[in-house]
């Protein structure tokens, strides 16, 4: 698809309703189930288990001042994790990049889509495409990363993998999805070698035609793959508000606490709870760039002015000085 018609779908509004994260996504589903009890129970087990600590400490260094997790507006980032056999989480590259900026004040949410291929300087390591950056150094060399690009600090990271995607859809008994691009059909039967088939039009998706669509980009382009989940996700977030179209909630908490890692603790977690249910809006942000192939190797290289915006945008969104 040509590259200047997803420029200028680089922003857009979405829903109110639209949430943060697959694994908010459960802790809201629990959390209006029942937050005694059994319920209660599995939600803390998953924590614990999806529990981790980032070398740097609780707070980025790119606070001045002491942060209230309770009270200021904040940053997450998502990771999607490509753990592929014989490799540890932290040996992946990171898949998908998003960053939500929350807002306390205005009650708001910005979520950033970062296409994997910006070239971007990564620390110690020089300028490469900003997905190695998890396979150099974890999450806390990606966090770094990103921090240094947009000038903001990075409070919170959550990661997942494929697995967990897709289980979550399987457990939503699949998403609608309007597949509109024939040649994007043809490319995830091209890629999935057959395994995974799709047709154009509106259709149910289950956990590997939802992740096959979100993880093809040779069809068209990162932008256009960064819509792709957005869109998915976006469908997740609808079919989650109801509890009838989830067959079993705890299935769905056992699989994000084995696939899942965040530096959000328990108390953190429930504390987000009234102020995502009173969310105002949420709005997407995509970077917008050109092709760079230098030796031959390609990169999405930035658009500097539209990242400088982007930057000023962010620093306004988390009340930054």
């Amino acid at each position: 698809m040509d590259q200047s018609r997803s420029k200028r779908k680089g922003k857009k509004r979405l829903k109110p309703w639209v949430k943060v994260t697959l694994f908010i996504v459960g802790i809201l589903l629990l959390t209006t189930a029942s937050v005694t009890g059994y319920a209660y129970y599995k939600v803390t087990s998953a924590a614990k288990k999806a529990q981790v600590s980032l070398d740097r400490g609780a707070q980025s260094v790119k606070r001045i001042e002491a942060f209230d997790p309770g009270k200021d507006s904040f940053s997450v980032l998502l990771l999607g994790i490509d753990s592929r056999p014989g490799e540890t989480v932290k040996q992946a590259r990171s898949d998908a990049m998003v960053l939500a900026t929350v807002n306390r004040t205005n009650k708001t949410v910005k979520l950033l889509s970062i296409p994997r291929d910006s070239y971007v300087n990564i620390p110690g390591h020089g300028y490469d495409k900003i997905t190695h950056a998890h396979a150099f150094g974890g999450a806390d060399l990606t966090l770094s990363t990103v921090e240094d690009l947009l000038d903001i600090p990075v409070d919170f990271v959550i990661q997942s993998n494929f697995k967990a995607f897709k289980e979550i859809v399987n457990e939503l008994n699949g998403v609608s999805i309007n597949v509109k691009d024939e040649y994007v059909v043809k490319q995830v039967l091209k890629d999935t070698k057959g395994k995974v088939q799709l047709q154009t039009g509106t259709h149910t998706l289950d956990g590997d035609q939802a992740l096959a669509y979100v993880r093809t980009r040779k069809a068209d382009s990162d932008l256009m793959r960064g819509q792709r989940q957005m869109e998915v996700l976006k469908a997740i977030f609808d079919k989650s508000k109801s509890l009838t179209s989830i067959p079993s909630y705890d299935n769905i908490i056992d699989t994000l606490g084995d696939n899942v890692a965040t530096n959000l603790s328990m108390k953190e977690l429930v504390g987000l709870f009234p102020l995502l249910t009173s969310l105002k809006s949420v709005d997407t942000i995509q970077l917008k760039g050109s092709d760079y192939q230098p030796n031959g190797v390609y990169y999405y290289q930035l658009d500097q002015n539209q990242l400088n915006e982007v930057k000023t945008e962010l620093k306004k969104q988390l009340e930054l000085s």
